[in-house]
């Protein structure tokens, strides 16, 4: 616990340095920066929303925000919309750590259609040699939040370690049929905003060369939890061209996604009475892939 609120105390400073460092004044109606979300890493309001800083919790993470600032231009200069670093040299060293800062992107959530337009084109770029974008990990961080997560019995650990073996020896044997492409990584509809100017696309850290259909099964999961309707995914499917629900390797994927969304909340443990009972209920779930899931969106 330390560290976490080591980490609370750096984060604003962190913020301050690396704003002054870009020239950005942090002037709003707000006493310094306003804190959004704290999770893998921290992020900030500046100016009322005008700028947004991302903070992470390492050092250790510095290649991970540099190839976003560098993947955020790039695609910015394809055409495609999505959230931009300011102007400068980015990542800023900062309280030891790397810290971006973002154009503020002010907007409304959109529908599952527009994900899957944007999706399309993104599938569809070649990126420069230079990007050096990684391969993707299907089970990127999972194994760490397992052993980290505050408040989690013995046995919930066992659990989660036996299901992330399972998954994982049961990967190689799926065979994509999209190809590799440049994929998100983390494409849901919570990671797209629809602006006066147009939708816009952020959260560009999990950018890699991966399977389109590691970018399509999050809405899949999402209709079959309930938080998209029928005819939502059937335009998202329409929009893109694909339906992964009809690939056989979709249930692994979903369960994979399932797994890194439970092992992800599992690190706000403590936060409340109602998120602790989902990760529960999350964990004592995934024990089963053919029981039904009444999970609640974080």
């Amino acid at each position: 616990m330390a560290h976490t609120e080591d980490f609370t105390e750096r984060a604003p400073r962190a913020v301050h340095t690396a704003a002054q460092a870009l020239g950005v004044p942090e002037t709003s109606a707000h006493e310094g920066p306003e804190l959004i979300r704290m999770g893998e890493r921290a992020v900030f309001r500046l100016r009322d929303g005008a700028v947004i800083a991302r903070v992470e919790r390492s050092v250790a993470r510095w290649a991970e925000a540099d190839r976003e600032v560098r993947a955020a231009r790039w695609l910015a200069e394809q055409g495609l919309p999505v959230s931009r670093p300011l102007p400068g040299e980015q990542p800023l060293l900062a309280e030891g750590t790397a810290v971006t800062l973002w154009e503020g992107v002010q907007g409304e959530w959109t529908v599952p259609r527009e994900l899957a337009r944007l999706l399309h084109t993104l599938h569809g770029l070649t990126p420069p040699p230079t990007l050096d974008l990684p391969d993707l990990d299907h089970f990127d961080r999972v194994a760490e939040r397992i052993d980290t997560a505050p408040g989690l019995s013995s046995t919930q650990r066992d659990q989660l370690r036996e299901v992330h073996r399972d998954l994982a020896t049961r990967l190689p044997t799926t065979k994509p049929v999209l190809g590799t492409h440049v994929i998100h990584g983390d494409a849901n509809i919570g990671n797209v905003l629809a602006t006066p100017h147009g939708v816009v696309l952020f959260d560009l850290d999990g950018i890699c060369w991966g399977p389109p259909e590691w970018d399509l099964v999050l809405t899949a999961l999402y209709r079959d939890l309930g938080w998209h309707s029928e005819a939502e995914y059937a335009d998202f499917c329409e929009a893109y061209g694909f339906d992964v629900t009809a690939w056989e390797g979709y249930p692994l994927y979903k369960q994979i996604r399932e797994l890194r969304m439970t092992t992800w909340l599992a690190q706000k443990r403590g936060e409340s009475s109602e998120i602790d009972a989902e990760i529960d209920q999350r964990i004592n779930d995934l024990a089963d892939p053919r029981r039904p899931r009444a999970w609640n969106p974080y």
